[in-house]
């Protein structure tokens, strides 16, 4: 037997080994699950026409409860105000509570959406990364032409999910919305989150949907 052959069979053994450790890795990892129910403080990039476009807010929501509460700082007619909307997707109503210094204003209208769920079935484990010096695994989902389509980072101690890329690619501007989770605590979420003060509600306005100032 030739030296030369004797080499190419290591490197083939090699090259086998490899992708059967791969392999074996990826079917050990635990695709990456949205809870039920969490509160977390979300920065968004790219959400809307252009990549530069941020936002922040803190998100609660229940599924079991079926309500959702969005507060931050929203830029609205050029203006900066601190908003509140809470969403009972059983009752099918929303409530948008806008502040601004002394300013509070608020308004009620219908809504018919469902809480959304993300489903991660057909995440494919792509490695490790790391974010904020956090060991995380990497999972992408992509389309039937191979495209990938989202990102899924999470975390290796506890699958908590820490960032995800949404590829905007029928868009004018063909973009990624990228989405950082910070102190996310998944479980019930208090049920006064629900619920306006009294002094608030005694002012709220009854309005149609497309009247409500954020949608």
């Amino acid at each position: 037997v030739s030296t030369q052959s004797t080499g190419s069979n290591k490197k083939q053994m090699k090259v086998f080994i490899l992708l059967c450790a791969l392999i074996t890795l990826a079917l050990a990892q635990t695709k990456p699950v949205w809870p039920y129910a969490a509160s977390t403080s979300v920065f968004i990039e790219g959400w809307g026409e252009r990549r530069e476009d941020r936002h922040f807010l803190r998100y609660y929501y229940d599924e079991v409860a079926g309500k959702e509460r969005f507060e931050g700082p929203t830029e609205w007619n050029g203006e900066f105000f601190w908003t509140v909307v809470i969403i009972d997707t059983v009752a099918k109503k929303e409530w948008l509570v806008v502040h601004q210094q002394g300013l509070v204003e608020c308004y009620t209208g219908s809504d018919n959406h469902s809480l959304p769920h993300p489903n991660f079935n057909r995440a494919h484990f792509v490695g490790k990364a790391e974010i904020d010096y956090t060991v995380v695994d990497h999972w992408v989902e992509r389309d039937n032409e191979g495209r990938d389509l989202v990102q899924i980072f999470d975390r290796t101690d506890n699958g908590e999910i820490k960032r995800i890329d949404i590829s905007s690619i029928h868009s004018r501007r063909p973009h990624s919305v990228t989405f950082h989770y910070h102190e996310f605590d998944a479980g019930s979420q208090d049920p006064a989150l629900w619920t306006l003060p009294a002094e608030i509600l005694k002012i709220c306005n009854n309005v149609q949907k497309d009247d409500l100032i954020v949608n």
